[in-house]
């Protein structure tokens, strides 16, 4: 007996003073690994989710598992034990009990002469180690391992069910693995045979449906798998399976239309949905809130995909959404998305500029993911750091670092974001902007040296920037950092086999979608619609193309952008600089005979109207320091708009004003009144302004609540600058 507290307090000095008392926390960021702001934020994490800080600090994309391992080998002078290159004696897993390597997260892997190796994956925690030395009365010696590593092990040598061993993986951030190899299926029918046949379906409506197979029945297992195979072979994006009060049905989307797949009895509703929620690893128990989950398969031995599980209660059960990431689906190539020349060379020389913003825009569904994942993979090069912040990661890059936003650990895109600005990264993506705090960094990233790609769910690229400067961005700063808009649509693509002109063309309804009247004559044998055949299904279409809107932020827009001009002003000055809008890319697309007529209609709009040459194109004035604009008394009536500069108001010689915000409107009272000049406009050093003809002032107010709102706002703030002015 004395010589094991003798050997307990050998290891006990040994372990202290190797580690000199510190928390691996303290060590990493000694060694500069991780900096201080990650280490608190991490520890807050922490205590929220009371997981391990090792395994936290990896899921908040600070470091990876690999690197803590190797640094404390290397700092502690531990050696690291790949266990799943081992065979581990079954007299060696004994000596320590599933309980104890749980309760500690270790692993026994040696015995020699009297002294026990055990791999763990925090050497830090003397507690822990102290306790296995105490119950086996043995020496200890620490090794390193991951606890992948230390997981997969549990499940090898003690047993532990699938349930458990899939939790632990959630818990350390490890990807949860299906273990079914699906196999392709081409009898389809003959699985939702198997299942039906075996049911009597009820006749009495007022009766309870009876449950007729349970969520582990192989009928059950073979249809679910049925179902993601077949989505999986005809390319769908989204299976949905929607339980309603007398039929349960499975729908796929395909080229971003949904239709009905099948019609399945009610009586393996709940047996389909358990079993897509076991797969996903979700509580099969509860079924009154939310749940999302992931799915990883593999289809054949080599294919492997990932579903993304969304689950919601309804009135008549939970609904489910299942969206498929193939890797295969991934389109890369900017010309097969349906990038036109023009507008590939625009994008292209935006995100090759150093520093700037991109902004991709357009609703959900609309292949913004696709276009961001196009544009990093092109920049992606040994020379340059590209960090990402997704929620979700949705399909993974080698040599691009992507961070998984987490809410509810404290992970958001602004934690993200500057975290990000200390990892020096050249480029930045931002899944989406959401928020005042998340714009402000990605605006401030911008213009301090790095090239930042985010998204925005706006209907075009002019309605961006009213977005930007309503979270509260100033509209000067969205001038400066912003390179580039592009909002995209998808249009579903005309099935090549069954491709043909459309026979009669209705001149009224080109005209209305924006043809050009005489264009219209030579459309003819141009224009094409897809017949139906077996390989589009009957449908016409067979994939999809984008079509896009690239606002390139020119001196002209900038401009108009600090301004405040209205989203169809800063829309023609755009068209004026060279950008097609999504409905002329639409046009294109239908000149190309890529896409219909049907197509355009139902995923793009006409601009509004235009505004009048008099608003859009008004004549711009240079003055320098006190030169005269309005002199008091005179009799003329143009109205003006300060662009650049500052301007002071003087009224019998005395100061009673001043205009320093662009955008602000002046001049207007004489236009309204039909009066002379009531006061003195000067500018105040050098100053840009627009003139507008003063006979229009009215038909403005009338026609285009946009400006006359901007100048009633300005005339009250001059009204209320002079009372405070003539009141002091």
């Amino acid at each position: 007996m004395p010589e094991v507290v003798e050997k307990k307090s050998s290891f006990k000095k040994t372990v202290r003073d190797e580690v000199k008392s510190e928390r691996l926390g303290d060590l990493l960021r000694k060694d500069g690994q991780i900096t201080k702001f990650q280490l608190d934020e991490a520890l807050a994490a922490q205590k929220k989710s009371g997981g391990r800080l090792g395994q936290t600090l990896i899921s908040l994309g600070f470091i990876d598992e690999e690197t803590i391992i190797n640094f404390l080998s290397r700092q502690l002078n531990f050696p690291i034990a790949h266990i799943s290159e081992m065979q581990v004696s079954e007299d060696v897993v004994k000596l320590v009990p599933y309980e104890t390597s749980k309760e500690h997260f270790v692993f026994p892997i040696n015995i020699t002469n009297g002294t026990l190796t055990i791999a763990t994956s925090d050497p830090t925690n003397n507690r822990a180690i102290e306790d296995i030395q105490m119950k086996t009365k043995l020496s200890i010696k620490v090794s390193l391992s991951t606890e992948k590593e230390i997981v997969t092990a549990y499940k090898k040598y003690y047993k532990i069910s699938d349930e458990e061993f899939n939790s632990f993986l959630k818990k350390s951030g490890g990807e949860v693995e299906e273990k079914v190899i699906l196999e392709e299926v081409d009898d389809f029918g003959s699985l939702v045979s198997e299942v039906t046949e075996e049911i009597d379906i009820e006749k009495d409506e007022g009766e309870a449906v009876k449950e007729a197979f349970g969520a582990g029945d192989a009928p059950i297992i073979k249809l679910v798998n049925g179902i993601m195979t077949k989505a999986i072979k005809l390319g769908v994006s989204d299976i949905h399976i929607e339980p309603f009060e007398k039929i349960f049905y499975v729908r796929y989307r395909l080229d971003g239309a949904l239709y009905k797949s099948m019609s399945l009895p009610l009586q393996i509703k709940n047996a389909i949905i358990s079993r897509i929620k076991i797969m996903a690893n979700l509580n099969i128990a509860e079924r009154r809130v939310p749940q999302d989950g992931r799915i990883k398969l593999k289809l054949g031995k080599t294919k492997s995909i990932d579903f993304r599980v969304s689950v919601l209660p309804t009135l008549w059960g939970e609904s489910i959404v299942m969206r498929i990431l193939n890797p295969e689906s991934l389109m890369l190539d900017f010309k097969k998305l349906g990038f036109s020349e023009d507008t590939l060379k625009k994008f292209n020389k935006a995100i090759e500029r150093p520093q700037g913003m991109i902004v991709i825009t357009g609703p959900t569904g609309s292949g913004k993911t696709n276009t961001l994942y196009s544009a990093i993979n092109k920049l992606n090069d040994p020379s340059v750091k590209i960090l990402t912040a997704e929620d979700p990661v949705e399909f993974n890059f080698a040599g691009i670092n992507q961070v998984l936003v987490r809410n509810e650990v404290g992970m958001t895109y602004a934690a993200a974001l500057k975290a990000f600005l200390r990892q020096d990264p050249e480029i930045i993506l931002v899944g989406e902007t959401r928020d005042m705090e998340t714009a402000e960094i990605c605006i401030k990233a911008a213009m301090t040296g790095h090239l930042v790609f985010t998204t925005l769910h706006t209907n075009d690229t002019p309605s961006t920037i009213g977005r930007l400067i309503d979270i509260g961005i100033p509209s000067y700063l969205v001038a400066a950092a912003v390179n580039l808009i592009l909002a995209q649509r998808l249009l579903r693509r005309i099935c090549t086999n069954c491709k043909e002109p459309v026979a009669t063309l209705d001149k009224e309804e080109l005209i209305e979608i924006g043809f050009p009247e005489n264009e219209i004559a030579s459309l003819q044998g141009k224009i094409m619609h897809g017949k139906g055949c077996p390989k589009c299904n009957g449908t016409g279409y067979k994939g999809r193309v984008g079509v896009y809107e690239v606002m390139e932020i020119t001196e002209a827009v900038q401009k108009a952008i600090v301004s405040h001009v209205p989203e169809d002003h800063l829309r023609k000055i755009a068209i004026k600089e060279g950008m097609i809008t999504l409905r002329m890319d639409a046009l294109n697309k239908v000149r190309e005979g890529i896409s219909t007529i049907e197509q355009v209609i139902e995923n793009t709009v006409m601009a509004k109207e235009a505004l009048p040459a008099y608003l859009l194109n008004p004549d711009e004035l240079t003055f320098e320091n006190g030169d005269l604009i309005i002199k008091e008394g005179n009799t003329d009536k143009n109205f003006y708009q300060l662009l650049q500069g500052q301007l002071i108001i003087s009224k019998n010689e005395k100061v009673i004003s001043e205009i320093t915000q662009p955008g602000e409107y002046f001049g207007e009272m004489s236009a309204l009144t039909n009066e002379p000049r009531s006061a003195t406009v000067r500018a105040k050093g050098k100053s840009i302004v627009k003139v507008f003809p003063g006979e229009k002032l009215k038909e403005t107010i009338e026609n285009y609540p946009d400006i006359s709102l901007r100048i009633i706002h300005s005339l009250i703030r001059r009204i209320n600058e002079t009372d405070r002015r003539l009141t002091q």
